[in-house]
């Protein structure tokens, strides 16, 4: 994603859920113009080293005061470091499509939302979801799922922004992660049958059907693009 959006960008990888053995430092992280964090098929509810070691390193990261940018898992880590709380959602699991995502006030007059009409679409697949926002935080957008969608925040020498849902995200990514939790799904009753299953993979493996918003990935990606522009 970051090659297609800032060609000239350089990047390195980080696997925080692996321990803190190969990560950098609050210093070393100075370095760097910004973290994106995207997702995980963890909960971050569970009491885990894959899950705490995440926790450590994103308050590492807030220390080092480079600027953050979180796709759902990295949303939920950043608030609750930052003393938000995160829980299962309501309303179950999210996933394809989030519709109707509408923009606070506060998202219409600040830098992330440039072009996004409120009423919009986005991917996503999550269970958990924001509870209670970080004592600073400001709510972007949200929908009739999840109150949250979209938060910024400033927590210790860091700012953060983050979407509930993933913008990084292709409508093939999508196909392949139905593909893989198809059974799990029928099993637990979030589809009815392998038929029902079927037909929402190829729903996004043959695009036809699927809204621009979706489908262009430049367009789905602006949240992204929004925030590399403003930490420039």
């Amino acid at each position: 994603m970051l090659d297609f959006l800032c060609p000239n960008v350089q990047t390195e990888v980080a696997f925080p859920a692996d321990g803190p053995k190969s990560l950098p430092t609050a210093i070393q992280l100075t370095g760097y113009d910004g973290v994106l964090w995207t997702g995980s098929a963890l909960s971050v509810t569970e009491n885990i080293p894959s899950v705490t070691d995440q926790l450590d390193f994103a308050e590492t990261v807030f220390e080092s005061g480079t600027p953050i940018y979180g796709s759902c898992w990295g949303l939920q880590i950043a608030v609750t470091v930052a003393g938000g709380e995160i829980k299962r959602g309501e309303n179950g699991l999210e996933f394809g499509i989030a519709k109707e995502i509408m923009l606070t006030e506060a998202a219409t007059d600040g830098p992330f939302f440039p072009k996004r009409n409120s009423n919009y679409s986005a991917l996503c697949i999550h269970f958990d979801e924001v509870v209670k926002i970080p004592e600073n935080g400001v709510v972007l957008a949200y929908n009739t799922h999840s109150k949250v969608q979209a938060l910024t925040f400033d927590y210790k020498k860091s700012s953060f922004f983050g979407v509930q849902y993933h913008p990084e995200f292709k409508a093939s990514d999508l196909a392949k992660i139905a593909t893989l939790l198809s059974k799990k799904l029928i099993q637990n009753d979030y589809f009815s049958s392998v038929t029902e299953a079927n037909k929402f993979i190829s729903q996004f493996s043959d695009v036809k059907s699927l809204p621009q918003e979706i489908v262009n990935y430049r367009i789905h990606t602006q949240e992204i693009t929004a925030w590399l522009e403003h930490i420039e």
